[in-house]
């Protein structure tokens, strides 16, 4: 979870959803539910929650009442609908495991874990949903640099929090 002002913000992978607790009494002031579970903390900024799904998308939330301000997808229309088994639920084919990272007004964050599939690196305006860039020339990169100075085909596989580091942005791989 994290805090911001007087409420407390928790994601759920077991209800699909993010709540906003208030710190002083601890009662419930909303929840809103997504179309997959919610693995990672949301990201505030000024009045808006973002956070990620399994569905593939990224949400932004008022940080007030819980009400969808946007969501954004870098997918196409017609691969949205592409859905897969994960952990015994229906998730998408290019799940959010990139966390969200904010930096100047700009959140980051990445859909898609299997490189063969398509894999996409983003960044979002916080005030207007809209895409600054989506990266999808990520997911294979020939003859790459990998672990122990190791060359061969690969290629990203997001799982866990980006991060940004002055003008970088760290992708964590699950491979």
């Amino acid at each position: 979870p994290v805090v911001a002002g007087k409420r407390m913000f928790v994601p759920s992978m077991v209800t699909d959803s993010v709540t906003a607790l208030d710190t002083d009494t601890g009662r419930e002031q909303w929840k809103f539910f997504a179309d997959g579970p919610v693995r990672f903390a949301p990201v505030v900024w000024q009045d808006k929650v973002c956070f990620v799904s399994d569905d593939g998308f990224l949400y932004c939330v008022s940080a007030d009442t819980g009400r969808l301000l946007w969501k954004f997808s870098p997918l196409e229309p017609e691969r949205r609908a592409f859905k897969l088994l994960g952990d015994e639920r229906l998730i998408s084919r290019w799940p959010a495991r990139g966390g969200p990272v904010l930096a100047d007004g700009t959140v980051y964050f990445a859909a898609g874990i299997w490189q063969f599939e398509g894999v996409m690196v983003c960044a979002v305006d916080v005030a207007t949903g809209k895409p600054l860039w989506i990266n999808k020339d990520c997911a294979f990169i020939k003859d790459g640099l990998l672990d122990h100075n190791a060359r061969r085909d690969g290629g990203l596989s997001p799982q866990g929090y980006l991060a940004v580091l002055g003008p970088k942005l760290i992708v964590p791989c699950g491979r």
